[in-house]
Order: C-alpha cells, then sequence, then structure tokens
C-alpha cells in the first residue's frame, strides 16, 4: 500500500475537468488498495476542512476569498501550517501536482522535497490563464511564468493530460517525459446507457447540450448566439448544464433555454443519453471531460479544435471540430441537423474512448511508474 498525495487547486463539490480527473484517479488508486489524500483549497466556508469521502481523505487549506471563484489564493497562517503537519505525520509515499499555476501546486512542491517525496507534475493547460482583461492577463501572465519558474525548482518531472499539454509546457522550457491521459470510468456506459433525465419539452425538437461551467472561455456567449440564429429556421432546444458566475444573468437573457444547474455526476450522464447532439465550444483545453463522457455515452459530438480536443475527435470521423466563433459553431450544428451521416459518430467516440481513455488502465500505468520513482 502506497500513501498518495495530491495536491489541486480545486476539488469536488467544485466542477470542472481537473477536479474530475482528480477524483477519477484517486478513486482507482483507493481500489487498487492505496490510501490517497486531496490537498485542494477551502474555497467557500461551509466545506469541512477534513473530510472522508469514498475512501479518500481531503485536507482543505485556508483561501481568500479575493477572486476565488478563478484563482484560490491559499492563506499562509496557522491552519495551513497545522495541516500541513497533519500530513506530514501521514509519511506520505508519493505527490502529484495538478497544473503548475496552483499555489497548492508550489505548496505540494516544496512539502515533498523538505520531506524527501517522489513527485510528478501533471498539467491539463494549454494555453495562459485569462479574466478576458489585457491588462490583467499581462500581469498574470507575467505571475504565471514566476510562479512557474519556482515550481520548476521543486519538480523536474512533468506530463501533460494530452499531447497539447506537453507542447505547451514547451513554452516554459518543461520537457515532459510523458502523457497521463485525462480518463473516466468506462464502466459507466454499462450502468447508465438505459436511463434518461427527463427534460421539460412537451414538442418535438432537436435537444442541443453544453455542460460545464458558465463562464466565457467556455464560449458559452458564441453558443447562444448560434442556438438563437438557427432557431428561427430549425426547431431547437438548447440545455445549459452546470454553475458559474455567468448563470443567473445568462438564465434573465435566455428564458427559452433550459438550465440545469445543480445536476449531479449522475444525473449528467442520464443527460447526455437524453439528447441528440453535444457541444463543447471552449476557447481553450487541457483534453476535456465532458467530450470523453458524451463520447462514452455516443453523443454526436462537435467540438471547438482547441487543445487536445483533436486527440478524441477525429474530425468528420468522431464528430465534427470547429473554431470558437458564432459562426463556425453555427455551421457545425447546421451541418449536424442537415447530413444523416453523422449519426455513425457516436459509436466511433464511443470505441475510441473506450479504447483510449479507460481510467482504470490509466491509473495503473502511473501506479507502475511510482516504483521506479
Amino acid at each position: 500500500m502506497k500513501k498518495i498525495a495530491i495536491f489541486t487547486g480545486y476539488y469536488l463539490p467544485h466542477t470542472g475537468g481537473v477536479e474530475n480527473y482528480t477524483f477519477n484517479i484517486a478513486k482507482e488508486f483507493v481500489n487498487e488498495g492505496n490510501k490517497v489524500f486531496i490537498i485542494t483549497s477551502r474555497y467557500e466556508d461551509t466545506l469541512p476542512e477534513i473530510e472522508q469521502k469514498e475512501g479518500i481523505t481531503i485536507y482543505r487549506l485556508p483561501t481568500y476569498s479575493l477572486f476565488v471563484k478563478r484563482h484560490p489564493i491559499i492563506k499562509f497562517n496557522k491552519g495551513k501550517r497545522e495541516l500541513i503537519k497533519k500530513l506530514q505525520n501521514e509519511k506520505i509515499d508519493f505527490v502529484i501536482l495538478q497544473t503548475r499555476f496552483w499555489l497548492t501546486t508550489v505548496i505540494g512542491g516544496k512539502f515533498a522535497k523538505k520531506n524527501g517525496i517522489s513527485r510528478i507534475l501533471i498539467e491539463h493547460g494549454t494555453s495562459h490563464f485569462t479574466v478576458h482583461n489585457k491588462i490583467l492577463d499581462f500581469f498574470g501572465r507575467i505571475y504565471e511564468h514566476i510562479l512557474t519558474s519556482y515550481v520548476k525548482r521543486l519538480v523536474k518531472d512533468y506530463y501533460g493530460v494530452s499531447e497539447q499539454c506537453n507542447k505547451w509546457l514547451k513554452h516554459f522550457n518543461m520537457n515532459a517525459k510523458g502523457i497521463l491521459y485525462n480518463s473516466i470510468n468506462i464502466n459507466e456506459y454499462e450502468k447508465y446507457k438505459n436511463e434518461k433525465y427527463e427534460l421539460p419539452i412537451k414538442k418535438q425538437t432537436t435537444k442541443i447540450l453544453f455542460v460545464g461551467r458558465m463562464i466565457k472561455d467556455k464560449g458559452i456567449i458564441e453558443l447562444i448566439e448560434s442556438y438563437k440564429e438557427l432557431k428561427k429556421v430549425y426547431p431547437l432546444t438548447l440545455i445549459l448544464a452546470g454553475n458559474g458566475p455567468l448563470l443567473e444573468s445568462l438564465k434573465k437573457e435566455n428564458p427559452d433555454c433550459i438550465f440545469t444547474d445543480n445536476l449531479k455526476h449522475p444525473d449528467i450522464m442520464r443527460l447526455y443519453n437524453s439528447v441528440d447532439i453535444f457541444i463543447n465550444p471552449s476557447y481553450s483545453e487541457g483534453l476535456p471531460t465532458t467530450v470523453l463522457e458524451a463520447g462514452l455515452m455516443k453523443c454526436k459530438i462537435i467540438a471547438t479544435d482547441v487543445g487536445g480536443t483533436s486527440e478524441i475527435i477525429e474530425h468528420k470521423k468522431e464528430g465534427i471540430l470547429c473554431k470558437p466563433t458564432t459562426k463556425s459553431i453555427k455551421e457545425a450544428i447546421k451541418t449536424m441537423l442537415e447530413d444523416k451521416s453523422y449519426n455513425q459518430y457516436g459509436d466511433n467516440a464511443h470505441k475510441k474512448i473506450i479504447q483510449k481513455f479507460d481510467i482504470k488502465k490509466n491509473a495503473k500505468n502511473i501506479l507502475e511508474m511510482m516504483k521506479y520513482k
């Protein structure tokens, strides 16, 4: 049995690809007989400082409220020191650091180096972090480079969740040692394939689904604009599943869309079975979990050709790839609506995900790698 500590900026119930990857990989480590600790931010005061869920021990570090929805800033105070001391008493064998730019990565790197613990960094991004403000983004890039240069002193073994993540690491003069693909539990197909989520739709329409954070980076504005234009010609319903800072304003501005903002994972999986088309219109991705999940459930997929998405979806084989613009998204939807040959793409995506993105296989690969670190 190994004791494995995973340091990540956010963790469940916060939603996102990194959070899901962290949970899935941790759960598989536990299933293989290991003890797992998640060290993350306490981004809401209502969350317990320490808790155990599904065999995983979660430590939540004290966090400032400033920027907490986009970039958690950890308090380096007595509470943080006490939690790290408790972790030190656990005699951790291996440390995994999620992404370069979280302060939890610095904390985890220092912890591992001080205690002589083997560690790796897994990168999930393919572009600079952005808040879509030129001035803030300029200083943000400087901050990101400074933080990354410090992280490089703490950890030397880097991996990406996609080929594109590894290419992005070179921007920081970091040479990846391999790919640890973002992956999902492929057994969930059998679990949910015959279950559907009941939607409040009475008339016959083509149902289009988005799942993700309600933030500008996810391309949600472009998707809604595309939908509004196409709805003038085609009978469509747009379902938007997820939380985020834009949620309330989007609800007010788009009363004809269906919002399912508080769904848990099982209902999300059922939702994939209840729609005709899944769309991921994001500006940037590492390797998108929602595309993996939708493909597993045999959805017809449209996705923007960003980050590692093309490693999942080959254009006109497992789905349609487009640009993160209103025009390109609209044309992709129109093409899929009018060309019935796209019906086979769901089956193609399902087969590829089963073969390549199985969390059980990839977790075992990481455990095997730990033997030689």
